[in-house]
Protein backbone atom coordinates (compact mmCIF):
# COMPACT_ATOMS: atom_id res chain seq x y z
CA UNK A 1 0.00 0.00 0.00
CA UNK A 2 1.25 3.47 -0.86
CA UNK A 3 2.15 5.32 2.29
CA UNK A 4 0.19 8.55 2.63
CA UNK A 5 2.44 11.36 3.82
CA UNK A 6 0.06 13.85 5.42
CA UNK A 7 0.99 17.48 5.46
CA UNK A 8 -0.61 19.12 8.52
CA UNK A 9 -1.76 22.56 7.49
CA UNK A 10 -3.90 23.80 10.35
CA UNK A 11 -4.63 27.50 10.37
CA UNK A 12 -6.96 29.76 12.32
CA UNK A 13 -10.35 30.98 11.17
CA UNK A 14 -11.46 34.56 10.66
CA UNK A 15 -13.14 35.96 13.69
CA UNK A 16 -13.55 38.98 15.90
CA UNK A 17 -10.59 38.06 18.08
CA UNK A 18 -7.63 37.08 15.92
CA UNK A 19 -5.33 36.82 18.93
CA UNK A 20 -7.54 34.25 20.60
CA UNK A 21 -7.89 32.44 17.26
CA UNK A 22 -4.10 32.16 16.87
CA UNK A 23 -3.70 30.83 20.42
CA UNK A 24 -6.31 28.19 19.69
CA UNK A 25 -4.73 26.98 16.43
CA UNK A 26 -1.53 25.50 17.86
CA UNK A 27 -3.26 23.07 20.30
CA UNK A 28 -5.62 21.96 17.50
CA UNK A 29 -2.65 21.31 15.22
CA UNK A 30 -0.81 19.36 17.92
CA UNK A 31 -3.93 17.27 18.56
CA UNK A 32 -4.12 16.31 14.89
CA UNK A 33 -0.41 15.47 14.86
CA UNK A 34 -0.80 13.21 17.91
CA UNK A 35 -3.71 11.38 16.29
CA UNK A 36 -1.80 10.92 13.03
CA UNK A 37 1.24 9.58 14.91
CA UNK A 38 -0.75 6.43 15.75
CA UNK A 39 -0.63 5.40 12.08
CA UNK A 40 2.61 3.67 11.09
CA UNK A 41 2.17 4.47 7.40
CA UNK A 42 1.87 8.20 8.04
CA UNK A 43 4.91 10.43 7.91
CA UNK A 44 4.14 13.99 9.04
CA UNK A 45 6.22 16.40 6.95
CA UNK A 46 5.16 19.85 8.16
CA UNK A 47 2.57 21.91 10.01
CA UNK A 48 1.99 25.48 8.86
CA UNK A 49 0.39 28.57 10.35
CA UNK A 50 -0.35 30.60 7.21
CA UNK A 51 -1.26 30.09 3.54
CA UNK A 52 2.11 31.46 2.38
CA UNK A 53 4.15 29.01 4.45
CA UNK A 54 1.80 26.18 3.48
CA UNK A 55 2.23 26.84 -0.25
CA UNK A 56 6.01 27.02 0.10
CA UNK A 57 6.13 23.77 2.07
CA UNK A 58 3.81 22.00 -0.38
CA UNK A 59 6.11 22.88 -3.26
CA UNK A 60 9.14 21.76 -1.24
CA UNK A 61 7.80 18.45 0.17
CA UNK A 62 5.23 17.42 -2.49
CA UNK A 63 3.21 15.25 -0.05
CA UNK A 64 0.64 12.64 -1.00
CA UNK A 65 -1.93 14.19 1.37
CA UNK A 66 -2.70 17.62 2.79
CA UNK A 67 -5.03 18.60 5.63
CA UNK A 68 -6.53 22.08 5.15
CA UNK A 69 -8.80 24.39 7.08
CA UNK A 70 -11.23 26.53 5.08
CA UNK A 71 -11.22 30.06 6.50
CA UNK A 72 -7.77 31.41 7.26
CA UNK A 73 -6.53 34.81 8.48
CA UNK A 74 -4.75 35.66 5.22
CA UNK A 75 -6.86 33.67 2.74
CA UNK A 76 -8.59 30.30 2.56
CA UNK A 77 -7.83 26.66 1.91
CA UNK A 78 -9.20 26.83 -1.63
CA UNK A 79 -6.68 29.56 -2.44
CA UNK A 80 -3.87 27.25 -1.35
CA UNK A 81 -5.12 24.59 -3.77
CA UNK A 82 -5.35 27.16 -6.58
CA UNK A 83 -1.69 28.02 -6.00
CA UNK A 84 -0.43 24.43 -6.35
CA UNK A 85 -2.80 22.80 -8.84
CA UNK A 86 -1.18 21.89 -12.11
CA UNK A 87 2.18 21.41 -10.44
CA UNK A 88 1.14 19.05 -7.68
CA UNK A 89 -2.22 17.41 -6.93
CA UNK A 90 -2.19 15.81 -3.47
CA UNK A 91 -5.18 14.12 -1.90
CA UNK A 92 -7.02 16.71 0.23
CA UNK A 93 -8.89 16.38 3.52
CA UNK A 94 -10.56 19.53 4.81
CA UNK A 95 -10.73 19.99 8.58
CA UNK A 96 -13.02 22.84 9.58
CA UNK A 97 -15.86 24.03 11.80
CA UNK A 98 -17.86 25.31 8.80
CA UNK A 99 -20.29 22.84 7.20
CA UNK A 100 -21.45 25.27 4.50
CA UNK A 101 -18.31 24.75 2.39
CA UNK A 102 -18.73 20.98 1.99
CA UNK A 103 -20.25 21.13 -1.50
CA UNK A 104 -17.42 23.26 -2.84
CA UNK A 105 -14.87 21.00 -1.14
CA UNK A 106 -16.13 17.94 -3.00
CA UNK A 107 -16.32 19.93 -6.25
CA UNK A 108 -12.53 20.26 -6.00
CA UNK A 109 -12.39 16.49 -5.38
CA UNK A 110 -11.59 16.47 -1.67
CA UNK A 111 -11.28 12.97 -0.27
CA UNK A 112 -13.08 13.87 2.96
CA UNK A 113 -14.47 16.76 4.99
CA UNK A 114 -13.97 16.61 8.76
CA UNK A 115 -16.15 18.83 10.91
CA UNK A 116 -14.65 19.90 14.22
CA UNK A 117 -14.74 18.52 16.81
CA UNK A 118 -13.96 15.19 15.17
CA UNK A 119 -13.18 11.89 16.89
CA UNK A 120 -10.22 9.57 16.43
CA UNK A 121 -12.51 7.07 14.71
CA UNK A 122 -13.67 9.74 12.24
CA UNK A 123 -10.07 10.64 11.41
CA UNK A 124 -9.25 6.95 10.96
CA UNK A 125 -12.11 6.68 8.47
CA UNK A 126 -10.76 9.68 6.52
CA UNK A 127 -7.31 8.07 6.34
CA UNK A 128 -8.85 4.81 5.08
CA UNK A 129 -10.48 6.80 2.29
CA UNK A 130 -7.16 8.44 1.48
CA UNK A 131 -5.42 5.04 1.29
CA UNK A 132 -8.11 3.83 -1.08
CA UNK A 133 -7.75 6.93 -3.27
CA UNK A 134 -3.96 6.60 -3.46
CA UNK A 135 -4.18 2.89 -4.26
CA UNK A 136 -6.64 3.55 -7.08
CA UNK A 137 -4.35 6.23 -8.52
CA UNK A 138 -1.61 3.68 -9.06
CA UNK A 139 -3.84 0.75 -10.04
CA UNK A 140 -6.30 2.30 -12.51
CA UNK A 141 -5.53 1.29 -16.12
CA UNK A 142 -5.26 3.98 -18.77
CA UNK A 143 -8.37 4.60 -20.83
CA UNK A 144 -8.50 3.94 -24.56
CA UNK A 145 -12.12 5.01 -24.98
CA UNK A 146 -14.50 6.97 -22.76
CA UNK A 147 -18.03 5.60 -22.12
CA UNK A 148 -20.82 8.19 -22.50
CA UNK A 149 -24.57 7.65 -22.28
CA UNK A 150 -26.59 8.77 -25.33
CA UNK A 151 -30.34 8.14 -25.45
CA UNK A 152 -30.25 5.23 -23.05
CA UNK A 153 -27.27 3.59 -24.76
CA UNK A 154 -23.60 3.63 -23.85
CA UNK A 155 -21.31 4.87 -26.61
CA UNK A 156 -17.55 4.37 -26.37
CA UNK A 157 -16.01 7.69 -27.38
CA UNK A 158 -12.56 7.55 -28.95
CA UNK A 159 -10.17 9.73 -26.99
CA UNK A 160 -8.68 11.20 -30.15
CA UNK A 161 -12.08 12.75 -30.98
CA UNK A 162 -12.15 14.82 -27.76
CA UNK A 163 -11.31 18.53 -27.91
CA UNK A 164 -11.59 19.38 -24.21
CA UNK A 165 -13.31 18.41 -20.97
CA UNK A 166 -14.77 20.90 -18.50
CA UNK A 167 -15.98 20.27 -14.93
CA UNK A 168 -19.55 21.47 -14.30
CA UNK A 169 -21.12 21.04 -10.84
CA UNK A 170 -20.22 17.39 -10.26
CA UNK A 171 -20.40 16.49 -13.96
CA UNK A 172 -17.97 16.57 -16.86
CA UNK A 173 -18.81 18.34 -20.13
CA UNK A 174 -16.98 16.52 -22.94
CA UNK A 175 -16.62 18.47 -26.16
CA UNK A 176 -15.91 16.38 -29.25
CA UNK A 177 -16.23 18.30 -32.51
CA UNK A 178 -19.79 19.56 -32.82
CA UNK A 179 -21.03 17.18 -30.12
CA UNK A 180 -21.19 17.77 -26.39
CA UNK A 181 -21.66 15.01 -23.79
CA UNK A 182 -22.38 15.30 -20.06
CA UNK A 183 -21.17 12.50 -17.80
CA UNK A 184 -20.96 12.15 -14.05
CA UNK A 185 -17.50 12.31 -12.50
CA UNK A 186 -14.64 14.53 -11.41
CA UNK A 187 -11.81 15.95 -13.45
CA UNK A 188 -9.13 14.69 -11.06
CA UNK A 189 -10.27 11.08 -11.32
CA UNK A 190 -10.53 11.21 -15.10
CA UNK A 191 -7.12 12.87 -15.43
CA UNK A 192 -5.53 9.94 -13.60
CA UNK A 193 -6.60 7.64 -16.46
CA UNK A 194 -5.97 9.89 -19.46
CA UNK A 195 -2.64 9.83 -21.23
CA UNK A 196 -0.46 12.67 -19.98
CA UNK A 197 1.20 12.86 -23.40
CA UNK A 198 -2.13 13.55 -25.12
CA UNK A 199 -4.11 15.55 -22.57
CA UNK A 200 -3.13 18.62 -20.58
CA UNK A 201 -4.80 20.15 -17.54
CA UNK A 202 -4.78 23.92 -18.13
CA UNK A 203 -7.14 24.97 -15.33
CA UNK A 204 -8.52 23.34 -12.26
CA UNK A 205 -11.77 22.81 -14.22
CA UNK A 206 -10.47 22.19 -17.79
CA UNK A 207 -8.44 19.50 -19.59
CA UNK A 208 -7.61 19.87 -23.30
CA UNK A 209 -6.24 17.48 -25.88
CA UNK A 210 -2.83 18.93 -26.74
CA UNK A 211 -2.98 18.31 -30.48
CA UNK A 212 -6.27 20.26 -30.64
CA UNK A 213 -4.58 23.52 -29.62
CA UNK A 214 -4.20 25.72 -32.71
CA UNK A 215 -2.98 29.02 -31.25
CA UNK A 216 -2.67 30.87 -27.98
CA UNK A 217 -2.84 34.44 -26.77
CA UNK A 218 -0.93 35.63 -23.71
CA UNK A 219 -3.24 37.41 -21.30
CA UNK A 220 -2.50 39.24 -18.07
CA UNK A 221 -1.75 37.67 -14.67
CA UNK A 222 -0.21 34.52 -16.19
CA UNK A 223 -3.35 33.41 -18.03
CA UNK A 224 -3.54 32.31 -21.69
CA UNK A 225 -6.40 32.05 -24.17
CA UNK A 226 -6.13 28.83 -26.16
CA UNK A 227 -7.94 28.52 -29.48
CA UNK A 228 -8.68 24.94 -30.51
CA UNK A 229 -9.04 23.44 -33.99
CA UNK A 230 -12.82 23.41 -33.45
CA UNK A 231 -12.78 27.20 -32.98
CA UNK A 232 -13.63 26.91 -29.28
CA UNK A 233 -11.54 28.93 -26.84
CA UNK A 234 -10.55 28.08 -23.27
CA UNK A 235 -8.65 30.11 -20.68
CA UNK A 236 -5.77 28.59 -18.73
CA UNK A 237 -5.37 29.21 -15.01
CA UNK A 238 -2.31 31.13 -13.84
CA UNK A 239 -1.25 28.23 -11.59
CA UNK A 240 -0.89 26.12 -14.76
CA UNK A 241 1.20 28.66 -16.70
CA UNK A 242 4.52 26.78 -16.60
CA UNK A 243 2.90 23.43 -17.30
CA UNK A 244 1.08 24.78 -20.39
CA UNK A 245 4.18 26.51 -21.75
CA UNK A 246 6.31 23.41 -21.28
CA UNK A 247 3.73 21.15 -23.00
CA UNK A 248 3.60 23.50 -26.00
CA UNK A 249 7.37 23.88 -26.26
CA UNK A 250 7.40 27.52 -25.14
CA UNK A 251 10.18 28.97 -22.95
CA UNK A 252 9.24 28.91 -19.24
Amino acid sequence: MASPRPYGCRCGRRGHDQGFDRRRRAPARRRLQRMLAAHEDVDLLAGCGSPATAIAALHRHRPDLVFLDIQLPEGDGFGILDAIWGRHDPAVVFVTAYSEHAVRAFEVDAVDYLLKPYSRDRLDLALDRVRDRLARRTAAPALNRLPVEIGGRIRLLDLDSIDYIRAEDGYLRIRAGTRSHLVRGTLAKLQERLGSAEFLRIHRSVIVRIDRIRELEILGHGEMRLTLCSGDTVISGRAYREQVRAALGLPT
